[in-house]
């Protein structure tokens, strides 16, 4: 019976995200409290394994956060503050604007407006393998699309909602959820992208052009028999004047995690962390080689820390606070409880992955944030997998996937506001764009993984 408290604490603590309570802060709070309902009913194994108790259960709930803190920043922490750092130095020097610049220069050649917006979408969906922030590459895809977008007439709401949804399935390496996926199936990033996302990845992308392609077509003539029109307007972005060959400069990490692996050469193994540094040394020399400016060279390295630091305080300590909620869950009885329904009830393997995403989906909803979503249910992979006998890839897989495609038909998700204020069109009638591509991306996700079962 205890378990049952956390259906209203886990609702509470939607309901104070949704009102706009800093998330981390909401996930510790309810994590402590469910810990603190545990400890009371007698279930004290909160702390993690390979930590001993301090001797007492009230110091306890913190050596618990203490302890997944330090595991989350040795391991998947450093790599995501290696990433986030790295994204934000190649916007510093250009690098990333160089490559949206020579990626967007073919769709000036077409001139129907709802093959450039689909195209445009695959492009997108593309480059956020190598530019992981889902407003950062919106923004660029807008600054660099905007002259042919306008030339051919395509909408402002139709090319926000495009835009809004590029980086819906989070793919690649450089991925927060794909990394903790990897994580939690036990394999490195590279080989989650190749052996998993990439395929489900590819099939997903176009069935989501494909969907954009008619549904904007029929939105923008509901809104022409209606008389209703929006202003696009390009947002400004400040960029460094950058030589084109810089734009090889993102792909450098990608191309050496799949150089140097087991699909290409296995004598050398590179991990995504040591990819990132190897890449942010030859970025600075290729910059010092152009700018000819050793003081503001170095000088630049702050802007890669900075950009560790901002992931940490954004990112990685939204890991650190949904692990503790779910440590939280654990300790109030509902994870095995959940299971012990779930095995009651019969609930198979398709069951169970439809139950994951319902959930991962309500949540990344109402938050707006998929890396919440995913970061706080996550865990729970590996054993519910091992209860209906199938591989822990087989769940995480689209628990990952479905994260990304809940967050871009949310009017409060970050990247569905920005791309909405550029349009001068209101979220909520933005994410009626996205929904039908979205919608039809998640269905097939479950297809293709049931059918891959």
């Amino acid at each position: 019976m205890v378990a049952l408290l956390a259906l209203p604490i886990v609702f509470g603590a939607g309901l104070l995200i949704t009102k706009k309570y800093n998330t981390q802060a909401v996930l510790f709070g309810t994590g402590l409290l469910m810990m603190l309902i545990g400890a009371f009913s007698g279930h004290v194994d909160f702390v993690p394994k390979g930590t001993a108790s301090s001797g007492s259960v009230f110091v306890d709930f913190f050596l618990a956060i203490k302890a997944i803190s330090s595991g989350t920043l040795a391991k998947l922490g450093l790599i995501i503050m290696a990433v986030g750092g790295f994204s934000k130095y190649m916007g510093h020097i250009g690098a990333a604007n160089a490559l949206v610049s020579i990626a967007t220069k073919p769709l000036s050649m077409i001139k129907n407006p709802y093959i450039i917006l689909a195209l445009s979408y695959l492009l997108g969906q593309s480059l956020n393998v190598f530019i992981p922030s889902a407003v950062g590459l919106a923004m660029l895809l807008l600054v660099a699309l905007y002259p042919v977008l306008v030339g051919i007439g395509c909408t402002p709401a139709s090319v926000a909602a495009v835009l809004a949804t590029t980086a819906c399935l989070d793919l690649g390496p450089a991925s927060g959820t794909a990394n903790k996926a990897a994580e939690v199936i036990g394999i490195d990033a590279a080989s989650y992208f190749i052996e998993h996302q990439l395929f489900i990845g590819v099939i997903t992308a176009l069935v989501i052009a494909a969907l954009h392609f008619v549904s904007q077509k029929y939105f923008d003539k509901k809104d022409a028999e209606k008389g209703v029109e929006y202003e696009l307007q390009a947002k400004e972005i400040e960029v460094r004047d950058a030589p084109t060959w810089f734009a090889f400069l993102p792909i450098l990490p990608l191309f050496m995690l799949l150089a140097f692996s087991k699909f290409a050469i296995t004598s050398v193994k590179i991990d995504v962390v040591t990819a990132m540094f190897i890449s942010l040394a030859i970025a600075m020399l290729c910059d010092f080689i152009y700018s000819r400016d050793g003081r503001k060279v170095a000088d630049s390295l702050k802007v890669y820390l900075k950009g560790m630091g901002d992931v940490f305080s954004s990112v990685v300590s939204l890991i650190i606070a949904a692990q503790t909620f779910v440590v939280g869950l654990t300790a109030i009885g509902f994870i095995d409880g959940l299971l012990h329904l779930s095995s009651h009830l019969g609930f198979g393997y398709m069951m169970m992955v439809l139950l994951m995403i319902a959930i991962i989906g309500i949540t990344s909803f109402l938050s707006g944030s998929g890396n919440a979503a995913f970061y706080s249910f996550s865990n729970l992979a590996p054993d519910v997998a091992a209860q209906v006998g199938v591989s822990t890839a087989a769940l995480a897989l689209p628990m990952q996937l479905s994260a990304g495609i809940f967050r871009s038909f949310s009017p409060v998700s970050g990247v569905v506001i920005a791309c909405a204020g550029v349009a001068n069109i209101p979220p909520t009638e933005l994410v009626k764009r996205t929904f039908i591509p979205m919608v039809g991306g998640l269905l097939t996700v479950i297809l293709v993984t049931f059918l891959g079962a």
